[in-house]
């Protein structure tokens, strides 16, 4: 098993007219892969109450329990899913 972050995100304008994505959940799951991930955070989070219009799934690296390495860079791969697809 491998641990992955999924994170939910909404779209929105600032005052500025500009887009910009909003973090709406945050959860780290541990899976096989990263869409087992994304299934997995869905049933965690109960997704469709987020109405989020993108996916980030993120795997981390073995010592992301640290607070440091959390906040920082720490993805090998990345997947994203929009509502667009």
């Amino acid at each position: 098993m491998n641990s992955y972050r999924v994170s939910f995100y909404k779209d929105l304008l600032n005052s500025s007219g500009h887009s910009f994505k909003c973090l709406q959940r945050q959860i780290d799951v541990q899976s096989d892969g990263p869409s087992q991930a994304l299934v997995l955070a869905q049933q965690l989070t109960h997704s469709e109450s987020l109405e989020a219009d993108c996916v980030e799934v993120a795997h981390l690296t073995d010592n992301h329990h640290s607070e440091q390495t959390a906040r920082g860079p720490m993805s090998l791969c990345k997947h994203t899913w929009s509502r667009a697809s």
